[in-house]
């Protein structure tokens, strides 16, 4: 709590300079920061800073979007809404590279100024309006709308949660957490948490030699499968961590 009071001060700090346009994060889950995982309440709180201050929050749902935290969007766990959300890769179920802005009738509305072309947004990418990248992302979202999707992602959190206690009690790992269908933790070993961290290359290996393909974020595991897994595919990536667990003990 201490540590959280002391990160809300030092961002109203940040806030209260004019300089500030916009707070631009990715909810619940930071990809980019080893998977690392804070509450709603949290968000919450510091997007209402930001939105007292007429400061713009900018949601990045690239990665947590389209139910990879649990419900549709991560900001669905949130009272506070973002102005703007940027939203890839889930769209079209990584089949054609589509990409979209979705902002608040607010935002929006500046932009719409009929007769005033100094409000005009000019700019458009070359590919705006792909047929075939719009007609893959409907036939993902309809894919994702069936309850046999909905199913799957759910058996993939339950799954996760029972793997996470067998986790939690090995000495060789620490930081084991969760968000839908995202599982992490720390290789432990006398290196910091880094990408650069050694023990990477090695488990890399070790899992491709096994027949996982996943991408150790330095000494972070992750595992964030397709909605198609199914159980016994999960329980083999499972099985190789345990065994790789056991070579660098």
């Amino acid at each position: 709590d201490n540590v959280n009071d002391e990160v809300m001060t030092r961002l109203e700090s940040v806030f209260d300079e004019s300089s500030v346009a916009a707070f631009i994060y990715e909810p619940l889950v930071q990809g980019v920061n080893h998977m690392s995982m804070y509450s709603p309440e949290w968000l919450d709180a510091a997007m209402k800073i930001a939105s007292s201050r007429g400061i713009v929050c900018i949601a990045d749902e690239v990665m947590t979007g389209f139910f990879r935290t649990g419900k549709f969007l991560a900001s669905d766990f949130l009272e506070e809404k973002p102005d703007i959300i940027c939203l890839s890769k889930g769209i079209t179920g990584g089949v054609l590279p589509l990409g979209l802005t979705v902002a608040s009738t607010e935002i929006y509305s500046e932009f719409n100024r009929p007769g005033d072309k100094e409000k005009t947004f000019y700019h458009g990418h070359s590919y705006t309006g792909n047929y075939l990248a719009c007609s893959a992302a409907l036939a993902s979202l309809d894919l994702l709308e069936k309850s046999s999707t909905m199913n799957n992602i759910q058996n993939i959190e339950a799954c996760h949660r029972e793997f996470m206690r067998e986790l939690q009690q090995s000495e060789q790992v620490r930081g084991v957490r969760n968000s839908g269908t995202i599982l992490a933790f720390e290789f432990e070993n006398s290196e910091k948490r880094g990408y650069h961290n050694s023990i990477r290359d090695f488990i890399y290996t070790e899992f491709l030699n096994r027949d996982v393909l996943l991408r150790p974020l330095g000494n972070t595991v992750y595992v964030m499968p397709p909605y198609c897994i199914q159980t016994a595919e999960l329980g083999n990536i499972y099985q190789a961590i345990r065994e790789v667990l056991k070579l660098t003990a």
